[in-house]
């Protein structure tokens, strides 16, 4: 089989858009298809992803209340796949979300949240994650001069297991859950409130999560905790998870918390928490039992990719 000038037009109907040379090439032969592509992959090949337009601006109303979890919005995969957007970024936030870090992979990021950004950036229509990512890669690239190594480095952690009562996840249901304030004056399993995602409000600290895996649930006490957590339940459904527990990070329990690997904690993930911890609200380790019938068991060492930054420019370059 020969692939014509037609049939290429057919198979790639906008590659006279990106490859103008090659389209022309390809048009005054008769290729094998198994070539075309290969001759394809190594056009593109070393083509640099980028955004079709991308905006980066310093936020000048900073300070106030302050989710702890991510505020970046749209790309491949929700919603709004043509619009990524950020109301109030710190770097930290970005670089995290340009190479899927958790919390323990930037050790660095309180040197990297000193200003807040506005970020818009319009994405190539059939842009996958990977390509997203690195497209965002590029844009911390050019823009804030960023350099980093990506190192391994041994780290203890923990395994996310069933306790031994047994787990207390109820699989999730359609529609909303009933509102079932607990004794701290949050939301128990029943939470029902607009926010998805950890919270630090009057010293307590709360997680709200629907239709989640526990895998989910241990990349969030990961970020929690700042050491690695991997899921070892076994268990396979979607839960509705919620959660409440002291915002006071040396609070946990004697010799399974996060101070007995000499790592803090991180209840509070930025300068929004409001008020001091609660003494009376449980450790995230006594809550993850309490509530969910789950628990932390120490892990041993294990390698883990850390991201250092080398150099980076606090303010981005115009737009």
């Amino acid at each position: 089989m020969v692939a014509s000038a037609s049939s290429v037009n057919e198979l790639f109907p906008d590659l006279a858009c990106p490859f103008p040379v090659a389209h022309q090439v390809i048009k005054s032969m008769n290729m094998k298809p198994a070539l075309l592509l290969a001759l394809l992959a190594l056009t593109a090949y070393g083509q640099k992803l980028e955004f079709e337009a991308a905006s980066i601006r310093l936020n000048q109303s900073q300070g106030g209340f302050h989710f702890a979890s991510d505020s970046t919005s749209g790309g491949p995969g929700t919603s709004d796949p043509g619009m990524f957007r950020c109301a109030d970024c710190t770097l930290a936030t970005l670089i995290a979300k340009a190479y899927n870090l958790q919390n323990y992979q930037l050790p660095g990021r309180n040197g990297l949240e000193a200003n807040r950004f506005e970020v818009k950036a319009k994405i190539p229509v059939g842009t996958t994650q990977e390509q997203f990512a690195a497209m965002l890669q590029n844009l911390l690239k050019d823009r804030f001069g960023l350099a980093s190594p990506f190192p391994e480095k041994n780290l203890r952690g923990y395994h996310l297991v069933v306790a031994a009562k047994g787990s207390k996840l109820v699989e999730s249901q359609d529609g909303p859950r009933p509102a079932t304030p607990d004794q701290h004056g949050g939301f128990g399993q029943g939470e029902s409130h607009a926010h998805s995602g950890p919270m630090n409000f009057g010293g307590i600290a709360r997680y709200r999560g629907d239709h989640q895996t526990t895998a989910a649930l241990a990349k969030i006490l990961s970020d929690q905790l700042g050491v690695p957590v991997d899921d070892q339940t076994g268990l396979t459904g979607k839960y509705d998870v919620a959660l409440t527990w002291s915002a006071d990070s040396p609070a946990h329990s004697s010799g399974a918390g996060a101070a007995a690997w000499g790592g803090p904690g991180h209840a509070d993930h930025g300068p929004g928490g409001v008020g001091s911890a609660d003494a009376s609200a449980p450790t995230l380790f006594e809550a993850l039992q309490a509530q969910l019938g789950l628990k932390l068991a120490p892990a041993a060492q294990t390698a883990a990719r850390i991201f250092v930054v080398d150099r980076f420019n606090p303010l981005p370059s115009e737009n």
